[in-house]
């Protein structure tokens, strides 16, 4: 069992975490959720006895912590020498082979570079390494950030059947519906524990935010009441006996407030053209490298105004080469692909690669853009960057700031048709949320890649593109 008690946490003096207290064992499987920067990383690394805290304790008992951060690098090395290394003896090879079956690890070679393997692989290559220690407690940090959809059924199974306790942040809620039995979230710095999936722990935080918001009306009426009792008194002997229950009932008690969630408002992607115009069409058209096994082959299918699609596959499937492909970064080597006339196509990449990390906020907006130097406050505020924030370095934001950020970018500019590619990556669940409710409503062209069941069916696409094995199905 891993106890923690009363853990506060401050960086450069600004609080994280707040007497954050909580129970780990049990073979428990738990959600870590909350809001982008709300901590959750931290704790997690303070558990795994990776970072330092600054008052209260954190204390393991007869268990082993392994611990897989969010982003992680591998040597460049093969397959069989970075897993050998991982070896605490030479003599315990086996447990790769037992650990490899166990995973699925398969289609790959010993000798590969690592760096040749797809991100569902090296997840699975991380968890052989992890596991060779055999741990009591796997504590991990976005786990379906690197599968596919494949993948992430296959690790759900997987978790599922571990006799191991496990602490996950994910922002993928169907992937918890069907793992967790208990769900933490962090918000305001403290931590409060639910019972249930992730379905039940929305339920039971609706009914939280009921019961608050109720209190906090009933507290105002018994607060003017009083007051107006004062006033009533004032002057008069019977003053005193008004202060007096006032001390009592309401200076006694903390003030009540309103439960207040900071969240995007809404995202509006900016319309171009919307009506029905061809907006891409593939015509009996083929891919393929230096002749050798097609990525996809003789694929028909035409996309017009208003449409949206999604595109799903498993990983090395040929999704971002297909993305390619429409942006004028590759060409087919057979048949036929037409874009649209004076088509302005917004690409939202999987990775933020056009962010400059060394430059500030506001210099990297005023330099993505080219607006007016008085907007970059308005349109940054509405991300939730505002004060300070602008201030601050790309390379200083978590993953899921950085998301944010670059949408604030994408969002300003108008497009005839959005190109996205996995961009509720990193996001928190309420970013998500809203970017669902806006997509759903978006009357613009979509081209989706994503990889989260439940994100892809709020948006409600018109059109389902399955991509595998060269062959591309429309379903």
């Amino acid at each position: 069992m891993i106890i923690g008690t009363a853990i506060n946490k401050q960086f450069i003096g600004t609080p994280i975490l707040e007497n954050i207290s909580f129970k780990l064992g049990n073979n428990k499987k738990i959600a870590l959720v909350g809001k982008n920067g709300c901590g959750k990383s931290t704790l997690l690394k303070i558990i795994a006895g990776i970072l330092p805290y600054d008052s209260g304790s954190v204390v393991a008992t007869g268990e082993t912590l392994a611990y897989i951060p969010q982003e992680f690098e591998f040597p460049e090395t093969s397959v069989s020498e970075y897993l050998y290394s991982c070896l605490e003896n030479e003599w315990e090879f086996y447990k790769i082979d037992i650990l490899k079956e166990q995973l699925s690890f398969n289609n790959y070679s010993d000798s590969q570079l690592i760096s040749s393997l797809s991100e569902g692989q090296k997840m699975k290559l991380k968890l052989i390494e992890v596991m060779l220690t055999d741990p009591t407690v796997l504590l991990i940090d976005e786990p379906t950030n690197h599968l596919d959809i494949d993948g992430i059924m296959w690790f759900e199974s997987y978790i599922k059947s571990l006799n191991k306790s496990v602490l996950m942040i994910s922002h993928d809620r169907q992937f918890l519906n069907n793992t967790v039995s208990e769900v933490w979230e962090i918000e305001n710095r403290k931590l409060t524990v639910f019972v249930g999936d992730y379905d039940h722990y929305k339920e039971e935080k609706a009914k939280l935010i009921g019961k608050w918001n109720e209190d906090f009306i009933l507290f105002q009426k018994k607060k003017a009441k009083l007051q107006a009792l004062y006033d009533r008194f004032a002057g008069t002997y019977g003053v005193k006996a008004v202060k007096s229950r006032i001390k009592r009932e309401i200076e006694g008690e903390n003030e009540k407030l309103p439960y207040v969630s900071k969240k995007i408002k809404e995202i509006d992607f900016k319309l171009g053209v919307t009506h029905a115009k061809r907006m891409v069409q593939f015509k009996n058209m083929s891919k393929t490298y230096n002749g050798e096994k097609f990525i996809f082959k003789d694929f028909d299918f035409e996309l017009r105004g208003g449409e949206k699609v999604w595109l799903f596959g498993p990983n090395g499937a040929g999704k971002s080469t297909l993305v390619r492909m429409i942006l004028g970064l590759e060409t087919p080597t057979s048949g036929e692909l037409n874009i649209g006339e004076n088509l302005s196509i917004g690409y939202f990449a999987q990775k933020q690669n056009q962010l400059i990390y060394e430059k500030t906020l506001l210099d990297n907006f005023l330099d993505a853009t080219h607006c007016q130097y008085n907007e970059v406050f308005g349109a940054l505020r509405r991300f939730m960057f505002e004060g300070d924030d602008l201030k601050l370095r790309v390379r200083d934001l978590s993953p899921g700031q950085r998301a944010r950020f670059a949408f604030a970018i994408f969002t300003y500019h108008q497009y005839d048709m959005l190109i996205l590619d996995e961009p509720d990556n990193h996001l928190d669940i309420e970013t998500k949320e809203v970017i669902e409710q806006s997509l759903r409503e978006y009357k613009g062209t979509l081209f989706l890649i994503s990889h989260d069941r439940y994100f892809v069916e709020s948006i409600e696409p018109t059109s389902i593109l399955y991509l595998n094995n060269g062959r591309i199905s429309n379903l």
